[in-house]
């Protein structure tokens, strides 16, 4: 099982000159499981779908905030038949830079420190009773946004929030969120799909159906997503070889998971490491 998905697994965020990137619109969602170097606030405006994070899924309504920190796995879908009303405000941040900004509001700053911890939890909210007040606050900001603004709608946004440790809702638990959770025990190991649905007491076909109809993705295709970017961590934070994170995160063969890791992150795993590795 070697085929990929054509789009990227890492998508870079382009902030340029600004620390954050801020848009309301209409959008199409992105079909596959991917994560960025920073962090995203998600807030639906109107439309319905799934959203899958941490192994879980939450039904996607107007109302309904996200924070996907950096390397934290996620997707979006929406339902078909709601896509052509699909509003969202996706907010990107710097937040490095932004910690610094919020140096003099201590309380604000600690709580973007844990929201935007590296490969973190996702933190989720049902927030539709303060929309009039959310609404307003983001007509508030428009592009580019300083670290002022930044982090003036940042302290705003927090104070109008329940405790990041309370309000998250309650998430659906479909045949997808159980082999998420399987395939993050399991990664290291050769797949087996006879294994896999042995566990969850189900055919090889009907968890294969099931994932895709829940997903849209194959299965394959999501543990390659979970083993690169189990790799970007390791290659980050340890001393390993390539050779030794390849079998680390499930690779039995170096070459191919080089050019799995070339194909996914659009580099080497020597040029991420030396491109993204702090100091």
């Amino acid at each position: 099982m070697r085929s990929l998905p054509t789009s990227d697994y890492l998508e870079p965020i382009a902030l340029n000159d600004t620390i954050a990137s801020f848009s309301r619109l209409f959008a199409n969602t992105v079909r596959y499981h991917h994560w960025h170097q920073c962090l995203e606030i998600l807030y639906v405006e109107e439309g319905f779908g799934v959203a899958m994070v941490d192994n879980r899924h939450y039904t996607m309504r107007p109302g309904r905030l996200f924070f996907f920190p950096p390397f934290t796995l996620h997707k979006v879908m929406v339902d078909p038949q709601a896509e052509a009303i699909y509003r969202r405000t996706i907010i990107h941040l710097d937040h490095h830079a932004v910690l610094k900004a919020l140096r003099d509001f201590p309380r604000a700053q600690q709580r973007l420190g844990r929201l935007s911890a590296r490969g973190g939890e996702a933190w989720v909210a049902d927030v539709a009773p303060l929309h009039p007040h959310l609404d307003h606050l983001f007509r508030c900001y428009a592009a580019p946004l300083n670290s002022e603004s930044v982090a003036s709608l940042l302290i705003s946004l927090f104070a109008m929030l329940p405790d990041s440790n309370s309000g998250e809702p309650e998430s659906e638990r479909g045949i997808a969120s159980q082999v998420m959770f399987w395939l993050d025990e399991h990664y290291q190991e050769k797949f087996r799909l006879d294994a896999l649905a042995q566990e969850l007491g189900k055919s090889r076909s009907y968890v294969s159906r099931k994932f895709h109809a829940e997903t849209g993705e194959k299965i394959h295709h999501y543990l390659n997503t979970l083993r690169l970017r189990k790799a970007c961590e390791s290659l980050l934070h340890s001393d390993a070889s390539v050779r030794e994170i390849a079998a680390l995160v499930g690779f039995s063969d170096v070459t191919w998971f080089i050019s799995a890791f070339r194909k996914g992150i659009g580099e080497t795993p020597l040029q991420y490491r030396k491109n993204h590795s702090a100091g």
